[in-house]
């Protein structure tokens, strides 16, 4: 699995360092001599964060998504284990470089679907912790209720590249049947007005503000001392 949950609301994406078990319980005495021959240990573990994507290829793997005004609001299931909603849920203060998931409900696993060219163009679907995958409807809904991949749970991202924030991108909805186009979105809402969630939905036609995200995935960071 990509990513593991230690408790319900609790993600464990940052490696912790594991302590070696040994036969006893008892400490070693260690000489003098050893103990002035002894060298400072540097810690070149790496580590996990979660970054800004740069690319498309970036795009596959854990992910979360953030949209950021006033208020930070990352994309979410419900925490009930029965709904199939989806939403943006507002986030701790913090600013949009910090920020990282909160519970393993923010986290959706991207993979190529249909393959493009390069990584561009290329057709994603993005998975829930609970097997479920994000789709849209006709009508310009969204949930996370699907099994499998069909047309409706294909999304392309397009980079946003006039953003001035790092990770920008909208993900694209292509309307089986059609050639209509429907874009993520949040829906319409005061981003001084605290609230519980925000309504994602897939009306939007062209790309603004509402549809446009920051996209975090997981690298490798290595601790420095």
């Amino acid at each position: 699995m990509e990513y593991q949950e230690t408790k319900k609301t609790k993600l464990a994406f940052k490696s912790n360092k594991r302590k070696a078990s040994s036969g006893s319980d008892k400490p070693k005495r260690k000489s003098k001599s050893s103990l002035h021959r002894s060298k400072p240990i540097v810690d070149s573990t790496p580590s996990r964060t979660w970054v800004p994507i740069s690319s498309e290829s970036d795009l596959s793997g854990p992910l979360v998504f953030y949209h950021s005004d006033t208020t930070i609001h990352a994309l979410s299931l419900s925490s009930l284990d029965s709904s199939s909603l989806i939403a943006f849920y507002p986030q701790p203060s913090a600013t949009i470089e910090d920020v990282e998931p909160s519970r393993v409900e923010q986290v959706f696993v991207g993979r190529v679907s249909v393959p493009g060219n390069n990584d561009i163009n290329a057709r994603r679907s993005f998975k829930s912790c609970r097997g479920l995958y994000v789709s849209a409807g006709q009508d310009g809904s969204v949930e996370c209720g699907a099994a499998a991949i069909a047309a409706l749970e294909m999304w392309t991202p397009v980079l946003v590249q006039d953003c001035e924030q790092k990770g920008a991108v909208a993900l694209k909805m292509c309307l089986p049947g059609s050639d209509d186009v429907r874009y993520l979105s949040i829906a319409a809402h005061d981003p001084n007005e605290p609230g519980t969630h925000v309504e994602a939905n897939a009306h939007a036609t062209s790309i603004g503000p509402r549809q446009t995200f920051i996209a975090k995935h997981q690298a490798n960071r290595s601790l420095q001392t």
